[in-house]
């Protein structure tokens, strides 16, 4: 039951952070939260391994790295993703990021209970409804330049979500060796990756001081879901901590509704109605 509530802590910790960062990005940019919030979780990340006091066990080393690598290839699709395609058609599959580790659980072995299987189809089915945001362009024909355009966003979404369902694969590996480092070593990484980007691009980076504490927090958050899903991992079904650790879009739309007053769609109510559903499931099971 632990790794249960961990994971679905993740959750709630991710889908509060990229709540915070969405939110910043409209009034600093885009670059600049990227940034901010990567440097963020890696100084957190250091500093949490720095108290440990536990040396640096190899076994973190190549997922560590991968999976630095692979959150950086899947900012950089999922938000060019948006840039070009159907932000409605967008997210829902990126959300299917969650299979990835649910085939590679099964694929090891692992048998959840048929109530639990349920609360899976159930969660990722709700995930993916509550995802979806209603478009102006919903029921109007596209041109040929705008389909060549959805089509490229959908590969970008597709190859978004691979990266971050292989990343989460990942950090459940390396969370054998040592969740913390694997999480610090990933961190370096994909900081080091945007900096570098952001030397080559030189976007504009502006950060006002209202903007200062919740980015900190924001880049808090993520560490600290990616450090709860993983140390879940260790102790329950990959397929399962899996799954509750990846709701967040459930939280977002919630946050979206009660802090900026946004109406969900039918779709989108859905869709929370079945995460949660789905966890029940899961937990009964």
């Amino acid at each position: 039951m632990l790794a249960l509530v961990l994971a679905f802590a993740a959750s709630l910790s991710y889908g509060v952070g990229d709540f915070i960062a969405g939110f910043e990005a409209r009034r600093t940019s885009l670059w600049t939260v990227l940034l901010f919030t990567q440097v963020t979780g890696l100084l957190l990340m250091v500093l949490i391994v720095a108290l440990r006091g536990e040396p640096f066990p190899p076994g973190v080393l190549a997922p560590g790295l991968a999976a630095g690598l692979l959150m950086a290839l899947f900012a950089a699709a999922y938000y060019k993703a948006l840039a070009v395609g159907v932000m409605g058609i967008i997210a829902p599959i990126v959300s299917l990021s969650v299979a990835v580790p649910v085939i590679v659980g099964f694929a090891g072995g692992e048998r959840p209970s048929a109530l639990q299987l349920a609360g899976i189809a159930a969660a990722v089915a709700g995930v993916v409804l509550a995802s979806r945001e209603k478009t102006v362009d919903d029921g109007v024909r596209a041109d040929r330049g705008a389909a060549r355009s959805s089509r490229a966003g959908i590969g970008l979404a597709l190859l978004a979500a691979t990266a971050y369902g292989v990343a989460m694969v990942l950090y459940a590996h390396g969370a054998k060796a040592d969740p913390y480092w694997n999480i610090t070593l990933s961190r370096a990484t994909s900081a080091a990756v945007f900096v570098a980007a952001v030397a080559v691009v030189r976007p504009t980076l502006r950060v006002t001081r209202r903007s200062v504490g919740p980015l900190m927090i924001s880049g808090a958050l993520a560490v600290c879901a990616f450090t709860l899903f993983s140390v879940a991992s260790t102790f329950a079904y990959l397929s399962i901590v899996s799954v509750l650790g990846s709701i967040y879009p459930v939280f977002i739309a919630l946050l979206a509704y009660v802090v900026l007053h946004e109406r969900l769609t039918r779709a989108q109510l859905v869709g929370v109605a079945a995460a949660l559903t789905g966890v029940a499931l899961i937990a009964a099971g």
